[in-house]
């Protein structure tokens, strides 16, 4: 093809390909954004990344093509008629606005909307110099263009309100006052309590009805939102919280809290703040209107002098802008926050309340999470029920990824937990799906290993981590253990020192206090003596030691358990920098000395199996430096022989105080932050803590005693906390509203904490 042919076809195709390039993906983005909540696959998240931004950029050259080509008068810039320039630059004006379904990848910069708004105006500038430019000499289209005109501005006005909204200081400066919703929710969920008497015998049982848990989720994230800033919760509000999750199921809890989670993803990476408004519903009912009334009077407009490629492509421009504000609209109907708001209302007389009502009561069969079965570990016969929620009704990933040390410096891949109860449709269909990511990801291990031969040999150590990296369904059993060692805990949080010794354990107050009969004092020092993430990796190594060279003959629960919480925070230390820095510190250069002392002793090794082996029996101890974690996770493997039997017990409960401490002392925005990516079991952790009344941050200060004030006084009267915890609650709100100048003194307090 020559030179002169390739500037036929751009000059042919510019205009008309940004356009349609832009629709697409503007449809990719409303229909594949809510991916990112679902999916933990990096390379599904770069590709909705690169749309994102592509979507922006295609849409800002499209219209300066369009621009530019004004003064063009040449036949080839003059393929295009000059009125559907001024219309296209219209739509592509439109598609700037963006779907409801994402606003930013990142919460870190808060300026995002000022430039938005920057980038609005200039747009709008050069829109309306097209349209001026065309105006005098071709009016066939004026009306059309200024209705698809107007549409644009109100979706973009939308969008930088939204991500003004979202950022996390306009968030926090909103949460600082003590509004009327938080204490609504708060009104509100106490009355919900007086009705929830479900009998739970087995903390498997799932017993509340899907729309229930989202009005209890609603509820919920309207009081505990304001944990994502770091400001802290009020003593009504946390016996309220407690009382709840004492009643209910850990399985049903689950649920509560993946609902609440979901709502604040939506509320910090789509428009949901922005939508969900009288105005917004009257912008956006104009917004179709005139969309649509476009369509019609360009149907009825003579378009015999236009070129049929160009009515073509602008009737899918109509039709792909209707389509997309219905689809929205239909997903803003299906959405949580629909359900929440027609559940907040108590059913009346009314026709109208009883069918909404019935109408979502069918489909609570729907939306509600499925489950499956797994082997974990066949030689021991171990079958586990995972959750395995159709993938359109599913909220989060629903899976818990892995990084194993040794696995990694072996360059073996990790075990697989595969489901069994499962349609061959649904895994065909999944292989089909995953087949391109497969691809992508085939073509980043080359990249690893062309990297290798250019940088360092121990740098390139870490690029083998995200190869053999693996995910694994969520295990329910797994969240029943942690739901437990949570409550048990907070049963004693009942003032501000011991929820300080509960908030700072990272396994020291379970070795101290929880076990009988069995002498662990030895133990504590591998968890206080050193730093946590040293801390994480001794206990992984020792971990994977004990798992590996035994040979179990029956299915025990916390020996799997203890595997999948090693696994699981090594992944944190070593994927998940951004998250764990608050608390891992500099555990990458630990972790890149590590992996070279362990690499010293694979040469001999068959497998996992046969390196923990060697290390257990064979490993000079004197060539190991005294604080290597190596040489500590050995030790540990060698002690934990003295609680027999029992082991496992003991190393289960030190992995969930180690991961309920960096839950609790991992900032809210960073927990927030991995919700557009799959989201992860620490925030579910986080806001469980938050929920039992087990987080105490150091910055509340002495207003933590605030928080406790009401039950110390029931304490002191000799009452019991959880026969009487209701009590507590109805005597908090009485005192609360004896008048406005306790919400005044309130509002003053969190102001000055803040």
């Amino acid at each position: 093809m020559s030179f002169g042919s390739i500037s036929d076809l751009w000059n042919k195709w510019n205009i008309r390909g940004f356009v349609i390039l832009s629709l697409s993906l503007q449809v990719v983005l409303l229909l594949c954004a809510p991916l990112r909540k679902k999916i933990t696959s990096p390379p599904i998240v770069f590709l909705l990344w690169s749309a994102y931004l592509m979507a922006d950029s295609v849409a800002i050259s499209g219209i300066g093509l369009i621009s530019h080509s004004q003064g063009n008068l040449s036949a080839l810039a003059a393929e295009v008629d000059g009125a559907l320039r001024a219309f296209w630059v219209s739509f592509l004006l439109l598609h700037l606005g963006g779907p409801d379904t994402i606003t930013a990848f990142s919460l870190e910069d808060n300026s995002l909307w000022r430039r938005h708004l920057l980038s609005l105006i200039f747009q709008v500038s050069v829109t309306i110099y097209v349209f001026v430019q065309i105006c005098p000499t071709d009016k066939s289209l004026v009306i059309p263009t200024i209705l698809v005109f107007l549409s644009g501005v109100i979706k973009n006005a939308e969008r930088i309100l939204a991500l003004n909204f979202s950022s996390l200081t306009r968030l926090k400066k909103s949460l600082v006052k003590i509004d009327k919703l938080r204490r609504n929710a708060t009104l509100e969920l106490i009355e919900e309590l007086e009705d929830l008497r479900y009998i739970y015998f087995d903390e498997e049982e799932s017993i509340i009805a899907e729309s229930n848990v989202v009005k209890h989720a609603y509820y919920f994230f309207e009081i505990f939102k304001v944990f994502v800033v770091d400001i802290m919760s009020w003593s009504v509000e946390r016996l309220t919280s407690r009382e709840y999750f004492y009643k209910v199921s850990a399985v049903d809890a689950l649920r509560v809290i993946s609902v609440e989670l979901n709502f604040i993803y939506e509320m910090l990476h789509t428009k949901a703040l922005t939508i969900r408004s009288k105005w917004s519903y009257i912008c956006r009912f104009i917004s179709f209107i005139d969309i649509a009334m476009a369509f019609v009077l360009f149907n009825r407009f003579k378009k015999h002098q236009l070129s049929k490629l160009d009515v073509e492509i602008t009737y899918i421009l109509l039709f792909g802008g209707i389509a997309l504000d219905v689809i929205t609209l239909l997903m803003l109907v299906f959405s949580d926050w629909t359900i929440a708001s027609i559940m907040h209302y108590k059913r009346g007389p009314s026709k109208l309340d009883s069918f909404l009502h019935g109408l979502i009561s069918t489909t609570d069969g729907l939306r509600k999470p499925r489950f499956a079965t797994c082997e974990v570990e066949p030689n021991a016969n171990a079958m586990y029920t995972v959750l395995d929620t159709p993938f359109i009704f599913r909220r989060w990933s629903e899976s818990i990824c892995a990084c194993n040390l040794f696995s990694t410096i072996l360059k073996q891949n990790q075990r697989k937990v595969y489901k069994h109860d499962r349609h061959w449709g649904i895994i065909a269909f999944s292989n089909i799906c995953s087949f391109p990511f497969s691809v992508a990801e085939k073509i980043i291990s080359y990249l690893h290993q062309i990297l290798e031969k250019v940088i360092d040999k121990d740098s390139s150590i870490f690029l083998e981590f995200p190869r053999y990296m693996s995910k694994n369904p969520f295990v329910n059993k797994l969240w029943i253990f942690i739901f437990e060692e949570v409550r048990r805990k907070s049963k004693d949080a009942y003032n501000p020192t011991e929820a300080r010794k509960i908030f700072e354990a990272r396994g020291d107050l379970f070795l101290q206090g929880r076990l009988g009969g069995i002498d662990c004092g030895n133990l504590v020092e591998h968890v206080t003596g050193v730093t946590y993430d040293c801390s994480v990796m001794i206990w992984h190594i020792a971990t994977e030691i004990l798992y590996n060279i035994e040979k179990p003959t029956e299915r025990n629960d916390q020996r799997e358990f203890s595997k999948i919480f090693s696994d699981y925070l090594l992944y944190l230390l070593v994927n998940q920098p951004n998250v764990m820095s608050v608390v891992a510190g500099f555990a990458q250069l630990t972790l890149l000395e590590l992996m070279r002392e362990v690499a010293d002793f694979k040469q001999d090794a068959k497998g996992v199996e046969g390196l923990c082996k060697t290390l257990h029996e064979d490993t000079p101890m004197e060539l190991l430096d005294l604080n290597s974690p190596l040489r500590q996770g050995i030790v540990l493997a060698h002690k934990m022989k003295s609680c027999g039997e029992r082991k496992w017990e003991v190393i289960s409960g030190v992995w969930v105080e180690m991961l309920s401490y960096a839950a609790g002392h991992i900032k809210g925005e960073a927990h927030v932050q991995v919700l557009s990516q799959g989201g992860e079991l620490l925030a579910f952790v986080w806001l469980l803590m938050a929920h039992f009344g087990c987080l105490n941050k150091p910055e509340w200060g002495t207003y933590e005693y605030y928080m406790f004030d009401m039950h110390l006084k029931t304490k002191d009267h000799g009452d019991q906390e959880e026969d009487d915890e209701s009590t507590v609650v109805s005597m908090q709100l009485e005192t609360e509203g004896n008048g406005d100048q306790e919400e005044d003194d309130e509002s003053t307090v969190v102001t000055e904490l803040v």
